[in-house]
């Protein structure tokens, strides 16, 4: 079974990282460090195409600055995990050794003959982080208005409302469990990225056999989200809580609960579930019409806004192209090739 998510995104307050919660989900943790263009994408999809070769469960962790592009891969039957742990998304072991430790992919360079290139190495650097302030300005402007709405959703009434819509879905899908998993993660199923909004649309299939989808245009689905996930974990459920971008704190946007084999997913005019469902609820249909009217501005200029965070976020990953191709001449791939089977061999106990 294979699953995607991202678990760092661009927001309202700048690059948030759930990194760290690896650390009380996995016994091995693998932090890998280099630079650009040096292989560590090409390691970790290595690894998680071995492991699916092997019949084991694998999700992969895409890369919000690109999405073509791998930060992690996690194999939960083994209880390890392989993640780059580079800006902006450090993250060190709690203890080197044991089950934890590096994998450093900078010595992989040509440190001599990168010299010759340095000062454009470091422009093209300094360019492609120039674009990241104005991309959180253009999120946290979206999140502001955003804010605003949720303010005039968020009323005894709707809460009244989506609170009967959860306790109805818990009813009908969740049942106690007799062996609790109480276990809680933090992920991220869409990101504000150089391609768009990028919604892990086969991720909750995937792991929930009965996918329910809530149209919400105006931020009531976390509300309904927040009742299901305590009910969930009232009930000694696996819950995997996944955050919006432009909410990256508080409610969940969207809420999957494998241990009950059910999803329960958000979308919008701007991010739609195309994939195969158990049941679709419209939750705009609860906002009276006009109400939905008053909210057409805040609506739009959002949508606006996120067009220009992608605008800026493009023009970031074409100074990181830039970047890649400035360093790979420098790096000894067949190194990394070998690298990557002795790690195989290891991970899988084969000679």
């Amino acid at each position: 079974m294979e699953s995607v998510f991202f678990l760092g995104a661009s927001t309202p307050r700048g690059f948030v990282s759930h990194y760290d919660t690896l650390f009380d989900e996995v016994r091995h943790l693998t932090i890998l460090k280099g630079g650009s263009g040096c292989g560590k994408s090409t390691f970790l999809r290595a690894i998680g195409r071995a492991a699916q070769q092997r019949g084991l469960d694998v999700s992969y962790i895409l890369c919000s600055s690109d999405p073509d592009s791998l930060d992690g891969v996690l194999l939960p039957q083994l209880s390890a995990a392989y993640v780059d742990g580079t800006a902006p998304h450090v993250l060190e072991p709690r203890l080197c050794g044991g089950g934890m430790n590096y994998l450093n992919f900078g010595e992989f360079y040509d440190s001599d003959g990168m010299m010759e290139q340095e000062e454009e190495i470091l422009r093209v650097q300094r360019e492609n982080a120039a674009q990241y302030p104005h991309v959180t300005a253009c999120l946290a402007a979206a999140g502001e208005l955003l804010g605003g709405v949720r303010r005039i959703v968020d009323t005894p009434a709707y809460r009244e409302e989506t609170a009967a819509i959860a306790e109805c879905i818990a009813l009908s899908s969740l049942r106690r469990v007799s062996n609790p998993q109480e276990t809680f993660r933090r992920r991220f199923l869409s990101a504000v990225t150089p391609q768009g909004l990028y919604f892990c649309q086969k991720t909750p299939a995937a792991l929930c056999g009965r996918v329910y989808v809530l149209r919400d245009d105006y931020g009531l689905a976390p509300l309904l989200l927040e009742v299901l996930q305590t009910r969930a974990q009232e009930l000694g459920h696996d819950c995997v809580a996944c955050y919006s971008p432009l909410l990256p704190d508080g409610r969940p946007t969207h809420l999957l609960i494998p241990s009950a084999d059910v999803a329960v997913v958000s979308e919008s005019a701007a991010l739609l579930y195309d994939a195969p469902c158990f049941c679709r609820i419209d939750l705009n249909s609860s906002l009276p019409p006009k109400t939905r009217e008053s909210l057409a501005f805040y609506t739009q200029t959002v949508a606006s806004l996120l067009d220009q965070a992608v605008a800026y976020l493009r023009a970031a990953k074409q100074h990181h192209d830039r970047l890649e191709a400035l360093c790979r001449p420098f790096v000894d791939f067949a190194a990394a090739d070998r690298l990557t089977k002795k790690t195989i061999r290891l991970l899988f106990g084969e000679k």
